[in-house]
């Protein structure tokens, strides 16, 4: 009976579901407190992304919906919260006048190079207490399994 009990509970931290809450929690709770309340108060977790894949060469915003998977009209929301904080502008494209491109300000450059390097560090100290083949086999399941629900998603059964 014991050793029945034993295999429960193993079995009840195993559940994908809450491994995947408790690990996001976590990783939010983390970027609360290192990243987003540094000199940024509206900045949060929601725009991480947004923020990371505009990057220091700029991004159009269909290219930035495309990347994230997002409607365009959501990427929209969050660019505009990212720019009310002085960190992100839009202007033309040069190339193509129906196109707006994205660009991080000085404000934002310097925040984004804070965020990498505190991304970075994170990034290291997982290496070390799983070793850098599981991080980096850990890195490509999560890959695998974003590609599974973008095209669960597209209707893919």
């Amino acid at each position: 009976m014991a050793a029945e009990s034993i295999d429960n509970l193993d079995v009840s931290k195993r559940i994908t579901c809450k491994l995947v809450y408790l690990l996001k929690r976590s990783i939010d709770e983390w970027s609360m407190k290192k990243l987003c309340r540094m000199d940024n108060p509206d900045f949060n977790n929601a725009h991480i992304p947004f923020f990371m894949s505009i990057g220091t060469t700029g991004i159009t915003n269909n290219s930035l919906a495309s990347k994230l998977n997002v409607s365009k009209q959501a990427a929209s929301k969050i660019v505009k919260e990212l720019e009310a904080t002085g960190m992100v502008r839009s202007e033309k494209s040069p190339e193509d006048a129906r196109a707006v491109m994205l660009y991080l300000t000085e404000k934002g450059e310097k925040f984004y190079n804070h965020l990498k390097n505190q991304v970075e560090h994170l990034e290291n100290e997982y290496k070390k207490v799983v070793g850098v083949k599981n991080y980096e086999a850990a890195i490509d399941v999560m890959l695998k399994l974003v590609k599974f629900h973008e095209n669960y998603n597209c209707g893919g059964e």
